[in-house]
């Protein structure tokens, strides 16, 4: 280590940082991007080196849509590890919403194979989803979505968006049912409500907007 990153790391409090990167997580995982984004920044103030911070911020940063910022921590994140599983996997979410199909597949399927990473590997699945459902084929939609759902039944967002693919895919009982079970899950989570409130948009024959 030189000199100048020795005291850097002196500087930085990363014990302090922990609790906040830890809280940050917490908040991303029942869907509160713009309080994670509040705590994370918090973290890296105390410490501006902290890998898993700075993935967890490039996390709350693009489900709020702010695709740039987020492209550029994990840009940053890939040049320092390019192994940084969890980065590459929400690079393609970020390509995903801009519109860069084939870029985010390159990132998004191999990155969904991996077992390294099985909470990278559980994103990639349900992104792959989520891309699916973007290029209009929601019976490979709901293949990501079910597969998501298998290796973590208690993802509320899956229930949602598989409810999604099925409503576009007209499987309107299905959809129902889907979003009934997401919401006995969990009728606290914010995805639980939206299973809900779902169900309550299909039976005025509205279509269950998208959050993801």
């Amino acid at each position: 280590m030189t000199p100048a990153a020795s005291r850097r790391a002196l500087r930085e409090d990363h014990l302090g940082a922990s609790t906040f990167v830890e809280k940050g997580w917490h908040m991303i995982a029942i869907g509160d991007f713009a309080g994670a984004e509040s705590v994370l920044l918090h973290a890296l103030n105390l410490a501006p080196s902290d890998v898993r911070g700075r993935a967890l911020l490039s996390w709350a940063q693009m489900r709020q849509g702010m695709l740039d910022d987020a492209e550029r921590v994990l840009v940053g994140l890939l040049a320092e590890n390019t192994l940084h599983a969890m980065a590459r996997v929400n690079l393609g979410y970020v390509c995903m919403k801009k519109g860069e199909l084939a870029r985010a597949t390159e990132l998004l399927v191999p990155s969904s194979r991996q077992s390294g990473d099985p909470k990278a590997a559980l994103y990639a699945t349900f992104y792959r989803g989520l891309l699916h459902s973007v290029q209009g084929d929601f019976a490979e939609a709901e293949y990501c979505f079910r597969k998501t759902l298998l290796l973590a039944p208690n993802f509320i967002e899956g229930y949602y968006e598989l409810g999604r693919a099925e409503m576009s895919a007209l499987k309107f009982d299905e959809a129902r049912l889907t979003w009934k079970t997401g919401h006995t899950a969990n009728r606290f989570n914010v995805w639980g409500k939206r299973c809900a409130d779902a169900i309550r948009i299909l039976d005025r024959g509205a279509i269950a907007p998208s959050f993801s």
